[in-house]
Parts: structure tokens; sequence; C-alpha cells
């Protein structure tokens, strides 16, 4: 089994899933086949399957294509193909004797953007996750939600406390975020509410396997930072990656009394419990 480069840390991530490994299993035996198709045989929703597709392609052990119908659009594919094949050994993942690859003859390349180059701070947060999986639920959620509100505030240390109105500072908090996600976008904005639009969330890899831990996390960060420029807000998931949507969503309101914060702690309080069944 390779080890020690960039190339082999993406494998090693791709095969850790069990999910994962199923479906390249199944890819092995089946005809190249969409993230629909996937979704229906793992009864997972599409935008999870697709996730998991692209990090098997970033991981070299898929390939893309484009299926061509005489009626409808074309639709992207994925599948094994015989210049992978060795890697795949490298891996102990191969077909079952007697079964070969399947042809591609009826794909064209799909034209897509050169992936961006890999972050190691990827292999961090794996082995962190590994970490928190071992603490009891409370604690983890508990510490997961101070964590990520102090490090909101870090986001904005070259922001002055007070110096900017409600809506200046959801545009100062979405221009820090850029630096993690660089297409978070504000779909719209008022005096005290604002909706914010992460189709690349930081927290993507993280939410398909911690779901629970993210809905603490990514709020979490979002209030700490709107904290530090003076208001205080409550967030409220709208749409995430976790849950299958194609991206993240958040409504930020700006908090005026004391009512939202005992609300959020108890939404808090909800997802503790909820981790602590499933521990």
């Amino acid at each position: 089994m390779p080890v020690g480069d960039d190339q082999s840390v993406k494998a090693a991530k791709a095969l850790a899933l069990p999910t994962r490994s199923a479906i390249l299993a199944h890819l092995l035996t089946s005809e190249p086949l969409t993230a629909k198709e996937v979704a229906d045989e793992f009864s997972l929703h599409a935008n999870v399957a697709r996730a998991h597709l692209d990090l098997l392609v970033e991981a070299g052990f898929l390939a893309t294509g484009v299926r061509r119908k005489r009626k409808g659009r074309p639709a992207k594919v994925y599948f094994t193909w015989e210049g992978e094949m060795g890697a795949l050994e490298d891996w102990e993942v191969s077909p079952p004797a007697g079964v070969s690859p399947p042809e591609a003859e009826m794909l064209l390349p799909a034209d897509e953007p050169l992936p961006s180059a890999p972050s190691p701070h990827r292999l961090i947060a794996a082995i962190l996750i590994r970490l928190v999986e071992r603490i009891d639920a409370p604690t983890l959620y508990s510490v997961a939600e101070q964590v990520a509100r102090e490090e909101g505030r870090k986001l904005m240390l070259d922001y002055r406390d007070g110096g900017l109105d409600f809506a200046a500072a959801v545009r100062a908090m979405v221009e820090e975020l850029r630096r993690f996600s660089p297409q978070a976008q504000i779909v719209r904005i008022s005096h005290d509410e604002a909706e914010i639009d992460t189709p690349d969330c930081a927290f993507r890899d993280i939410a398909l396997e911690h779901s629970d831990l993210v809905s603490v996390i990514d709020p979490a960060l979002k209030e700490g930072a709107m904290a530090a420029l003076g208001h205080p807000c409550d967030v409220e998931t709208e749409a995430s990656i976790a849950r299958g949507d194609p991206s993240c969503r958040e409504i930020i309101r700006r908090r005026e009394d004391t009512t939202s914060s005992k609300q959020r702690s108890e939404a808090t309080q909800a997802v503790t419990e909820k981790g602590a069944a499933n521990v």
C-alpha cells in the first residue's frame, strides 16, 4: 500500500468511510453511473452521493465522463477505468474474479476545472475529528460551541467593536469567511437581518460524517464573529450540505433581547442530547 505522499493520504481518506468503499466496489462491477443513480442504489441524497464520488475522483479511484442520449441533457457519470486499476489494486480494492472494468467508449471527458491544490489542514482536521469522537457528547458539543464562538471573534480582530452598522458588519464577516469559502455570498440584507449562502462550505467534508457537530460549530462561528463587531445575533440554518442540500444557507438576525439567546441555548441542548443518544 502506498504511504507518505499526498495522493496516498487522499486515498486513505477516500476509503476510510465504509459508504465510500461500498460505492467504489459497486462501480467496479457496474456501468458508469450518475450521482443520482448511485444515490438511489445506496439510499442517499444525490448531493451527498456526489460529494462521496468527487472525493473518490480526487483520490484517483474514479474518472468522470458525459453520457449522451438522443433525447434529454447530457449527464455526468462516474466510472473506473483500466488506467486506474493499478492504483485500486495497491489499495486492495479490485473487482471480483472474472469481472472486467466497464468499457468507456460511450464517454467523453467532462469539461471540469482543474482540482485545487490539496490543503494540509484536511489531514489535521481528519485526525482531530477522530479524537473528538472519543469525547462524551455533552462535553463535546459544549466545548465545540465555545471554541467556535471564540474563533469567530478572532476572525474579526481587524475591525473595531461598534464601528460598523449591522449591514456593514455582515459584509465584513462574509469577506473574512471567503478566506475559507470563496463562494460565500450575501443573498439579501436589511438593517437587522441577512441571509448568507455558502456552496463551498468549509465544513463540507466533516459534515458528511458529523452533521450534528457541524450544526453547532457553523452558527456559533458566525454568532461569535457578529458579537465581536458589536451586533449579537442568532443564526438560523435554512439549508445545510450536511442534510443533503446543495449549499449551506443561514439567516442572521440581530438580537434585541435575551429571549433569543435562551432559545439558542435550548436548541444547542437539544443537539447535545441527540448526539449523546447516538454515542
